[in-house]
């Protein structure tokens, strides 16, 4: 039995590592066709054709689930509308509006919220190992953003998709506290489908058909959509979208939110190798002392989570 559990925290650990490297690349991805794809096209195609294709895998879950579903439904509507709707119009807004370092920099601070979320509610008790990773890691993301200037801070402006960025931190903290706190006793797969289809039609849907209304026009409709662009939408669609969700409901109602949130340290790594390598963003070295203390961030507040679980 308690091989089993080590085995579930290890698969779970596994997935939101997985998912923190997907989403360091949904930033660089979405910035890099950001000339070529309207904002509103991209939120509403990424969980449409996520959708279409979890549905069908997910429907005899769902049968069987019905009940639970029933019982929480409004709770699901809420989750799915803030959670991933919401979160996700700023998330892309912000790749759209800032460079995707950033954007994934600035997203690094979630666990941070989770945290403040946790103590505000005292839903958690926290070890000193936990508090000293956060800070450090808070502590790289904030070097990096100075570029190394701390006398930068005093007349440091966010720019408005630094802004989005950090709203779009703040409400999947929440959502992760969520998931981790009051867990709905349903698979990650209907989860992911239910919060999914909520995101879509309350909020992904009535943006985009005000985009088409208003006079936007959505390349990916027409006849000689681009070829680059449709495969990082598709891309977006069925990796960071489909994989990562999916991941990460799986790890953080295993894990817990406390123990969940430091994993997204990993992510701005990912969008740092990868801004670099595709985008062409240049990389200095407070940006490596950042990441290394982004790190080591994530390296002591698992060893806090540990023995806090096993004490």
């Amino acid at each position: 039995m308690a091989s089993d559990g080590r085995k579930v925290q290890l698969l779970a650990a596994l997935a939101l590592a997985t998912t923190a490297l997907l989403w360091g690349s949904n930033h660089v991805a979405a910035r890099a066709i950001h000339n070529a794809i309207p904002l509103p096209a991209l939120i509403f195609w990424r969980w449409g054709l996520a959708l279409a294709v979890l549905l069908p895998l997910a429907l005899p879950g769902l049968i069987r689930e019905r009940e639970v579903i029933r019982a929480h439904a409004g709770r699901l509507v809420i989750l799915g509308a803030a959670g991933v709707g919401l979160f996700s119009v700023c998330l892309y807004a912000a790749a759209y509006y800032s460079l995707a370092l950033e954007v994934g920099l600035i997203n690094a601070t979630t666990p941070i919220w989770v945290l403040l979320l946790s103590l505000a509610l005292g839903a958690t008790g926290l070890r000193a190992l936990q508090v000293a990773g956060f800070f450090l890691a808070l502590a790289g993301v904030v070097l990096v953003l100075m570029k190394g200037d701390f006398a930068h801070m005093a007349t440091f402006r966010p720019s408005i998709g630094n802004l989005w960025a950090l709203f779009a931190a703040m409400l999947f903290a929440w959502y992760t506290y969520q998931l981790g706190q009051k867990p709905l006793g349903l698979s990650a797969l209907s989860l992911t489908v239910l919060t999914a289809a909520a995101g879509l039609f309350v909020v992904f849907v009535p943006i985009y058909a005000a985009f088409l209304m208003t006079g936007g026009s959505d390349p990916l409709l027409s006849a000689d959509r681009p070829p680059a662009a449709s495969l990082a939408v598709l891309y977006i669609a069925l990796g960071p979208t489909l994989l990562g969700n999916l991941f990460w409901i799986y790890g953080a109602s295993r894990l817990g939110a406390a123990r969940a949130g430091p994993f997204l340290y990993l992510s701005p790594l990912a969008a740092l190798v990868l801004s670099v390598a595709l985008l062409g963003e240049n990389v200095t070295l407070f940006q490596i002392v950042g990441a290394a203390a982004i790190l080591g961030g994530l390296w002591l507040s698992s060893q806090g989570a540990r023995k806090a679980s096993s004490g």
